[in-house]
């Protein structure tokens, strides 16, 4: 079993799909990711992390919403699984079988990643209560069915998004937390824009050039806290991890 220190070498975002812009916070000699093409919009990427080493990763995610109401802020707690596997280093994705977590089975999309969807029967989605993520793999395509349980980590600990619900794009922005605990790695996002810092980050600056390109109107910013681990299953490296977004919406001017 491994855990991975985080470093923007072995990032692949899997939110790349989404059209994001990646401008990760690092040492000088560390190499700069490429950009993906498409250009910035206001548009919502995933927040989930993937990595170049990895032949499949699966996640726990606790997703924090806050909305801005007439009676104040309401905020909204859904728990989320996402799983995607791929023999070609994540240029495409494969269907594994029936993929679980937590006792609900996650439904295939048609390009054979995996997540969950809150319904309404169960409106705030898989139980994560207890920090765990008990998963269960049926196993085709090259991947071998195996159930596996995390206790090792629990979910990090993130505080509510504390910036201004305005983003003036010429004024630049700062992304504030006000406490985050047990993540390897934070990503701050505003609007389609992020940055990856170290994991007891709590703001990150986002310059007037950086958000040039966002649409003005209604949009997101969040803040997600991650931590992982990674193990041989049946000779693929699988990823298991846990994940808390901080959600907020805002008005970009």
């Amino acid at each position: 079993m491994n855990k991975h220190h985080f470093s923007s070498r072995s990032l692949f975002v899997f939110a790349l799909s989404a059209g994001i812009v990646l401008t990760a916070c690092k040492k000088d000699d560390d190499p700069e990711p490429a950009a993906p093409d498409g250009g910035s919009t206001s548009s919502t990427p995933s927040t989930t992390p993937n990595f170049v080493d990895a032949d499949a990763s699966l996640w726990g995610v606790k997703t924090w919403t806050t909305t801005t109401t007439p009676i104040g802020n309401v905020t909204v707690e859904i728990g989320v699984g996402i799983a995607v596997f791929s023999n070609d280093d994540f240029a495409s994705f494969v269907n594994v079988g029936t993929v679980g977590v937590n006792g609900t089975d996650l439904t295939a999309q048609s390009n054979n990643s995996y997540t969950s969807t809150p319904s309404q029967a169960n409106p705030l989605g898989i139980d994560f209560s207890n920090s765990n993520t008990d998963w269960t793999v049926a196993g085709d395509n090259g991947f071998a069915g195996f159930t596996r349980s995390v206790p090792e980590f629990a979910f990090p600990a993130i505080d509510a998004v504390s910036s201004s619900d305005v983003v003036v794009r010429a004024n630049g922005y700062t992304l504030t937390v006000q406490a985050v605990a047990s993540a390897d790695s934070m990503l701050f996002l505003v609007g389609s824009v992020a940055k990856t810092l170290v994991g007891s980050a709590t703001s990150c600056d986002f310059t007037a050039d950086e958000l040039s390109g966002l649409a003005t109107g209604t949009s997101l910013v969040q803040v997600a806290a991650y931590s992982y681990i990674n193990e041989d299953q049946g000779g693929k490296n699988i990823y298991f991890g846990k994940e808390t977004v901080r959600t907020k919406t805002v008005t970009i001017q």
